[in-house]
């Protein structure tokens, strides 16, 4: 590999001028460090080869962005950021297998304070205004998590969501901090497909896929799926689709 790792960071769009962090600024974990796997017989493990090659390749780039965590207890404050990471590196993990990879992963966050209410979600309208109120003007995708989500859905994405920030349909609801580790990685990662165009694989309710490997798909909903740590899989058409969309792209 020719390029230097500050040069492929530089690509992405990380800013290298101050000092950074390989698994913060590289990996897009919150905590500098890789996240525990829930599963305890497992050890979450990353490749900086490996990132530093998907980052030369078809890749999206990600702004998570979490709204009200500052309400949340300060004693589990650690772990509703390690879900996060975990929700980045899933994501990651997931998409690999069809050549999308994730390059830029950058945090933000809105106080509840400033939230205006939009840190439960109550409704499509309010996760509709909450992507409407706040964007980040980068070539990122805009994934909220929120503190709670009180409607009937656990995450929302417009179907191929837009690439102009001023869009209507410019960002995404990834889940939010009452979910388990696999829960919100596998519905962060859900809405981010339906986001690079995928729609549910079966005909939605009471509809589920008739076969396992439909049911193990990622755009299988929550309630088709075998198991929420284990449904991830896509198609190689699935990502054909995904890298079509404007938001993948090769940048390096």
């Amino acid at each position: 590999m020719t390029a230097t790792v500050k040069q492929i960071l530089n690509c992405i769009g990380v800013d290298t001028s101050v000092p950074i962090s390989v698994l913060r600024n590289g990996f897009g974990f919150i905590r500098a460090r890789v996240p525990t796997d829930p599963d305890t017989t497992v050890t979450a493990q990353v490749s900086l080869l490996q990132q530093l090659r998907e980052c030369q390749g078809e890749s999206i780039n990600i702004n998570v962005i979490r709204v009200g965590y500052d309400a949340l207890p300060a004693a589990t404050a650690d772990d509703d950021l390690e879900k996060l990471d975990y929700a980045v590196y899933k994501c990651r993990n997931i998409f690999r297998q069809v050549s999308v990879g994730v390059a830029r992963v950058q945090h933000w966050f809105i106080d509840q304070a400033d939230a205006n209410g939009r840190d439960d979600i109550g409704s499509a309208d309010e996760q509709e205004a909450l992507a409407d109120e706040w964007t980040v003007p980068n070539d990122g995708i805009d994934a909220f998590v929120v503190r709670t989500i009180s409607a009937t859905f656990i995450g929302r994405s417009p179907i191929d969501g837009a690439c102009d920030k001023d869009d209507k349909d410019d960002g995404l609801l990834g889940g939010d901090s009452t979910r388990g580790y696999d829960g919100l990685a596998r519905t962060f990662a859900h809405e981010i497909g339906h986001y690079l165009t995928l729609e549910h694989n079966h005909g939605g309710r009471p509809a589920c896929p008739n076969t396992t490997a439909g049911q193990n798909n990622l755009m299988a909903q929550t309630r088709c799926a075998v198991t929420v740590r284990g449904s991830t899989l896509l198609t190689n058409g699935q990502g054909s689709d995904m890298r079509g969309h404007c938001m993948s792209r090769v940048r390096c």
